[in-house]
């Protein structure tokens, strides 16, 4: 068979005649600290393909995109990556793994008839371009927006016959949501609303001159009792489909196996995962457990080195257990407060993994005069901090003349996020208005 399968959160695994490569093998354990889990379980057969497959390509960070318990998988293979700046992850599995970063916009082969592209972006992602048989084309987007590239990739794109998109797409609980305002009341996330994502995936299927879909990177469940709540704004696999306008593509399964050869596809019917949910305390997170004084030092240390969140914000607070603790950073009003058990904290500190205490959803954020983390918060501190190593002012103009250069439209695509990031945060409540005109308008894609 030559073409491909999906299964699992992101996990794509291409053929030729045998299996060659497999993406973000998420197969075992529980990322963001026990608070994901699978929702529906692995079958052996496509874990055995994944086992087989000579090439391992992996978008980004994310512990549902790079797992530690699944890293048995890695053995023997050869790891294929992004060329980003500074090279943490590259530098980190190359101890341990045959390792290869790919230049960004330049084909790679893999077999007789499967090529790959790897695409790096400012925002430590990267997406990946699959060519079979010269035939079709895979877009897998994962988690990311192939910043930088986007004009590169549809001008390629346009040039084959089927062309598949896989791209997160849900209500929007893929994130940190866990937000509490100034005066401690939940804020209901955008995913609360539960807008058809049809709409959305019919848009994108346009956007990128794409004539097919794949619901792909969103196949998550809470299963730790303090995140187990968050459910209620994860996407039904139905709902992928809801208000789906076919003017421009088709939506396939989630799970499938397309063969190139007889264009044509099987669905793949995985099991509903339904494992038991489990206590912060099986993680090793106790709620009352208290910062030592080595652990105020570590935060004081992690935090201070950030010059843009000197910039714009004037302390961070933590509480946890019954203990507060704040670090003054300016004397501005804007603040966060976090609200976490001490060792999920303490331990992404040290290991530079702070977006996994966010995306875990355990942790209670306190918004106090600010909309949000983005765009002032969590790019500077986990993207660029965590996993490029970039704190100064100096160091951050290095980094984006590292994009500028390596990238075929860096500027086009930057400055269309910044109009939206800038839109965002000067919404505050006419944030229903803005998603109604977005929602009419990918009504309608023509």
């Amino acid at each position: 068979m030559i073409g491909f399968e999906t299964i699992g959160n992101a996990t794509l695994t291409l053929f030729d005649d045998e299996p060659i490569l497999t993406t973000d093998p998420w197969v075992f354990g529980n990322p963001y600290f026990g608070s994901w889990g699978h929702k529906y379980i692995i079958p052996q057969e496509q874990i055995n393909n994944i086992n087989k497959c000579k090439f391992i390509w992996l978008s980004h960070g994310h512990p549902d995109h790079i797992d530690p318990d699944s890293f048995d998988l890695f053995q023997g293979k050869k790891i294929l990556l992004a060329d980003h700046y500074n090279k943490r992850i590259f530098n980190e599995l190359s101890k341990k793994y045959d390792c290869t970063q790919l230049k960004s916009n330049t084909w790679f082969r893999i077999s007789k008839n499967i090529r790959i592209k790897s695409f790096s972006d400012w925002n430590q992602d990267s997406s990946l371009l699959v060519e079979i048989l010269k035939k079709d084309i895979i877009l897998n987007l994962n988690d990311g927006q192939a910043l930088g590239w986007s004009s590169e990739i549809k001008k390629i794109i346009k040039n084959y016959k089927n062309k598949f998109l896989l791209r997160l797409i849900s209500w929007g609980d893929a994130d940190m949501i866990n937000f509490y305002d100034h005066h401690n009341k939940f804020i209901l996330p955008l995913a609360a609303e539960k807008k058809p994502c049809g709409q959305t995936y019919a848009y994108n299927l346009k956007k990128w001159g794409c004539n097919f879909a794949v619901p792909f990177s969103s196949m998550h469940r809470y299963v730790r009792d303090d995140s187990s709540k968050m459910n209620k704004f994860t996407t039904p696999l139905n709902l992928h489909y809801e208000k789906f306008n076919n003017k421009h593509g088709e939506m396939l399964p989630a799970f499938l196996r397309w063969n190139t050869l007889e264009h044509d596809y099987k669905k793949i019917n995985p099991q509903e995962n339904l494992n038991e949910i489990k206590s912060s305390d099986f993680y090793g997170d106790n709620w009352s457990d208290q910062l030592e004084q080595d652990d105020e030092i570590s935060l004081k240390n992690y935090f201070s080195k950030f010059y843009h969140l000197k910039k714009k914000f004037g302390f961070i607070n933590f509480i946890v257990g019954k203990k507060e603790y704040r670090i003054e950073l300016s004397d501005k009003k804007e603040g966060i407060e976090f609200k976490t058990p001490r060792n999920s904290l303490i331990y992404s500190i040290n290991n530079k993994i702070f977006d996994d205490l966010l995306i875990g959803n355990f942790m209670k954020t306190r918004l106090i005069n600010v909309p949000s983390l983005y765009p002032d918060f969590t790019p500077y501190v986990t993207k660029y901090g965590d996993n490029a190593n970039i704190y100064s002012k100096e160091e951050l103009k290095e980094y984006f003349d590292y994009y500028k250069l390596n990238s075929s439209n860096f500027w086009i695509d930057f400055l269309k996020i910044k109009s939206e990031d800038f839109i965002r945060a000067k919404l505050g409540s006419y944030r229903s208005i803005y998603y109604l005109a977005r929602s009419i308008k990918r009504s309608f894609p023509f």
